[in-house]
């Protein structure tokens, strides 16, 4: 069996180059812009190129991450970016936007496009339908467990998987807490990483209480590999070289069977140490927070990790070949099993002493000093007796070095057919015919006294209740069991419900496949034309667009294709698959919250039926003076949690009113402030 993919992360030319010289397979990189971490250096277009370059005389792989959301003013600009990239010799990109994924599919349509874990891929359904839209590859989700990845690695798509870095306390591509609070998106590569500040519980045992360990899973490397995972991924765009160059090192011993020495990977960079609670499904201890004593650590290894990474690693021996005749110039051939050049020096002169020996030029050509190469045979013609001088060989080396790694570099750097007109058009001229309301519950009693509105309702819920004409299923953010959701839905359509809103990519295979009319939620994060164009072609009859736009921009996108928005209710904030009270207080139960610096309480609801618990706003969105801003939408969405029936109508005939007394904790959201 072949060893996965070591795929190291770099934020600059030194880490690149740190990574490649401990041994990684592959290196991902961001650039200037469109990159999940743009407070890294990061690379312009010529460095670029260089960086290809330098993965490819290794014979590793440049993979470009352009895995952020796009408006409808960006693509352009990054229409031309994504086609000069491609020239720069990049072997693939990593996309979360599904209108980036179709911009580089039909311009670049050979380029390997791989799904980004803000995609929230985390089941065997969400892959198969990134490799229905085109995707050969799906980073997966970091919170699944070896049971789940091992149903991803029975499907013909490649699996990709965090093994090293940072953890986030929420699902990646499902969190605005930085964008919504301090105006900093996580989907634009420029989260704050609040969950790492002061946070309390109620019990408040822990200052850092959304904080998680580092993820660590070199010592399980060995499982990952008989399952067939495809590449294993370290994350830390924004990380030391030391760091990046202990990682590689470690999961590259562990591959070759050796015992890594994990003391001193932990001293590179943790948070009080490593989890492998998701994966083990022993979600115990997995809270750290960066200590005094983690840094002062780091400090004592630095030195001694960057001997690994001092001199090229010599990956490929090669042969030479020299041929001296009278009267003509030397020739000097060499091969290194893939490639071979011949370079000419200067005319051997005859020789008054010892001529050139094999032994003599062996000692020239063993030279080859902080290069990527081994000697390995070396032979010499020489049948006139010729002599070449030590600098003349040494000459005649360095020249034959320097094209060969030109051959090398060619020969593994891909060529792309770039298709300038085959970009997909932006979509224009949708007017609305009737604006929607509809009212998400989370209790059959708050669809008391309805009045025409389409109600959202939960699996669970709907499963206790027959359908209105008008109702919807909502799927979960999550699906942890989907043989289980399947049923559930099939008994669903079977019982009379015919709408089903989805949050993720595979609930559109899904419910496609039983028969539903399907509906686009926020948890497809759809920030521009292209992405809402994608989601209807694959069947989806609406969208809602990602809250974290402005009013502008979700004007302009409501004139372009049938769209609605979060109008009413506490946003979503996070979304987590491990219970931060229950983990270290205990389970509450009820009136869970979770508390930030300031002293806001952040409600948590929690879904135990799919795993994952959902943090919402400390204050609620309330927009009913502001609708005429909106008034080009196919529908609001409004999002009900523990509001009374009563309180449901009223609200609602706020909205209808446009008008109405303003709670005294209410927010804009984005959409007249710091919004996309």
């Amino acid at each position: 069996m072949a060893n996965p993919e070591i795929l190291a992360p770099a934020g600059s030319m030194e880490t690149l180059t740190a990574a490649l010289r401990c041994g990684a397979d592959a290196v991902y990189v961001g650039a200037k812009a469109y990159s999940a971490r743009n407070s890294a250096v990061n690379f312009d277009l010529p460095e670029l190129k260089q960086a290809a370059e330098s993965c490819h005389l290794y014979h590793a792989k440049l993979h470009l991450a352009v895995n952020t959301l796009l408006t409808d003013r960006e693509i352009p600009d990054f229409v031309a970016f994504i086609q000069k990239a491609a020239e720069c010799g990049i072997d693939a990109c990593i996309v979360q936007d599904l209108g980036i994924l179709n911009i580089i599919k039909n311009s670049i349509p050979d380029m390997p496009l791989h799904a980004s874990t803000q995609m929230s891929i985390h089941s065997p359904e969400g892959a198969l339908q990134a490799k229905a839209l085109g995707c050969s590859r799906v980073v997966a989700a970091r919170e699944m467990s070896l049971d789940d990845l091992k149903k991803l690695c029975t499907l013909p798509v490649e699996t990709e998987v965090f093994v090293h870095g940072a953890l986030c306390m929420s699902v990646s591509g499902q969190c605005s807490f930085s964008s919504v609070v301090g105006g900093r998106s996580a989907n634009r590569g420029q989260c704050a990483q609040a969950c790492r500040l002061p946070w309390k519980t109620p019990d408040g045992k822990n200052p850092a209480a959304l904080s998680l360990k580092d993820l660590s899973l070199v010592e399980h490397v060995q499982e990952l590999k008989q399952i067939g995972i495809d590449s294993f991924k370290i994350e830390g765009r924004m990380k030391r070289p030391e760091y990046v160059a202990a990682a590689v090192t470690a999961l590259r011993m562990a591959l070759n069977g050796e015992q890594p020495d994990m003391n001193t990977l932990e001293a590179a960079f943790s948070r009080s140490g490593f989890t492998d609670g998701y994966f083990t499904g022993k979600r115990k201890n997995m809270f750290g927070f960066r200590t005094k004593e983690d840094v002062l650590a780091g400090q004592k290894v630095f030195k001694s990790i960057q001997n690994l990474y001092q001199k090229e690693r010599q990956i490929a021996e090669l042969d030479f070949s020299m041929q001296l005749e009278a009267d003509k110039p030397a020739l000097l051939t060499v091969s290194d099993t893939e490639n071979t050049v011949t370079v000419s020096g200067e005319i051997p002169e005859k020789a008054l002493k010892a001529p050139l020996t094999a032994e003599t030029l062996r000692k020239s050509m063993q030279k080859l000093g902080d290069t990527v190469y081994l000697c390995h045979d070396v032979k010499l013609k020489n049948p006139d007796h010729l002599i070449l001088s030590a600098s003349q060989c040494n000459a005649l080396r360095r020249n034959a070095v320097e094209i060969l790694n030109q051959e090398r570099i060619r020969s593994h750097t891909p060529e792309y057919q770039i298709c300038p007109d085959q970009i997909p058009e932006m979509p224009s001229g949708y007017s609305v015919k009737n604006c929607q309301s509809r009212v998400h519950i989370r209790k059959l009693s708050q669809r008391k006294n309805s009045s025409g509105e389409i109600f959202c309702l939960p699996v669970s819920l709907a499963m206790s209740c027959q359908p209105e004409l008008s109702d919807y299923v909502e799927a979960p953010r999550i699906i942890p069991n989907e043989k289980n959701y399947i049923q559930n839905l099939e008994k669903l359509y079977q019982n009379g419900w015919r709408h089903l809103l989805c949050h993720n990519l595979a609930d559109i295979k899904i419910g496609k496949e039983i028969g539903f009319t399907l509906h686009g939620g926020f948890g497809l994060n759809c920030a521009n034309a292209l992405t809402v164009e994608s989601l209807l072609k694959q069947g989806l009859q609406d969208v809602t667009v990602s809250y974290e736009l402005s009013a502008k921009t979700v004007r302009m996108l409501s004139e372009a294709c049938p769209c609605g928005a979060f109008l009413y209710g506490r946003l979503p904030m996070m979304l987590f698959r491990l219970c931060p009270i229950k983990a270290q207080d205990g389970c509450h139960k009820h009136h869970c919250f979770m508390t930030d610096r300031t002293g806001r309480k952040f409600p948590l609801l929690c879904s135990q039926e799919y795993d994952y618990i959902e943090m919402l706003n400390s204050e609620i969105l309330y927009l009913p003076d502001k609708l005429q801003n909106f008034s080009g939408l196919a529908f609001y969405d409004f999002y009900f949690t523990e509001e009374s029936p009563e309180q449901i109508r009223k609200i609602l005939a706020d909205y209808q009113n446009c008008s109405g007394t303003l709670p005294e904790k209410h927010t804009n959201g984005l959409y007249y402030k710091g919004g996309l």
